[in-house]
């Protein structure tokens, strides 16, 4: 059968819809990152699936209609190759922080002794360490995480973050996610890694009857600006007075709003983390405020 790569290149806040698209119709996705604000993504089709296309091609002219967008290709796999494999091709080791290895679980590696190994299929949810965002999360929680913690990671995706603090010694997580895509690949994720029993995985965001006030060590929120902004309010009361919000997912033009309105909401920003055109913040609840 002869497969296709279908791919667009979009800016970074239009990979949910376009995402979706590929989910839906598509074989496999992957993402790549092409800059500060563009992602390329692909996705894969046999020839006969023409009602699958174009289902996608309509999609991605609705959305045009709000922000122009690249050019949907369609281009065909070499005869020998097939979509099973085409997709993971864009997925390879990563090495971050003092002792992080990313590793896709189709990728043979022999871990060093101080090697802290975490192991994923992304699926086809946001989350593999290779954007500016994740990376900065897991060198921030590198630095921050304690054995024993309990944590609350909002926006899981893959689970990428949430799999890193169960490998450090969290004593549980909470992940919450509103995507069902990202509930099911996380799900997976944590069931063949082992760690279930550490997670308690919830679709939904806060407030949440899950998460507890004084309850969290640390916070994970790797989201977007404007969900950060909207949601510090509900973040502050569930960190006991020690606790650390990493957030994550802010643009560097977004970067004085996010501060601003994390301040109000009752955090100090103690720390940045910038990579490329991104930047997170590590914060602490302010004692004055609380």
């Amino acid at each position: 059968m002869q497969w296709h790569e279908i791919s667009i290149e979009i800016p970074y806040e239009y990979v949910e819809p376009i995402s979706y698209l590929f989910d839906r119709y598509g074989h496999g996705m992957s993402m790549e990152i092409l800059g500060s604000d563009k992602v390329m993504l692909r996705t894969y089709l046999p020839s006969t699936s023409r009602q699958r296309l174009a289902h996608i091609e309509v999609g991605v002219k609705l959305t045009s209609l709000i922000q122009p967008l690249g050019e949907l290709k369609n281009e065909p796999l070499p005869p020998d190759e097939d979509w099973q494999n085409a997709w993971k091709s864009h997925f390879n080791l990563l090495k971050l922080g003092q002792h992080l290895i990313i590793k896709p679980s189709w990728i043979e590696y022999q871990a060093e002794p101080d090697d802290l190994v975490i192991e994923l299929d992304p699926g086809m949810a946001f989350g593999t360490g290779y954007h500016p965002t994740t990376y900065t999360c897991l060198e921030a929680l590198e630095n921050l995480i304690e054995p024993g913690m309990r944590v609350l990671d909002l926006g899981v995706g893959s689970g990428i973050l949430t799999i890193a603090a169960a490998k450090m010694g969290a004593k549980n997580v909470l992940a919450l996610d509103i995507d069902s895509v990202a509930i099911k690949a996380a799900r997976q994720n944590f069931r063949r890694l082992g760690i279930l029993q550490q997670v308690t995985l919830v679709q939904g965001t806060l407030p949440n009857p899950q998460a507890r006030p004084g309850e969290f060590d640390l916070i994970m929120a790797n989201i977007s600006s404007r969900a950060i902004r909207e949601r510090g309010a509900h973040m502050l009361p569930l960190l006991n007075d020690q606790g650390a919000l990493i957030a994550s997912g802010i643009i560097n033009d977004q970067a004085q709003e996010t501060e601003e309105a994390l301040e109000q909401a009752g955090f100090v920003v103690q720390n940045t983390w910038p990579k490329d055109d991104w930047v997170t913040l590590v914060c602490r609840p302010n004692s004055i405020s609380v």
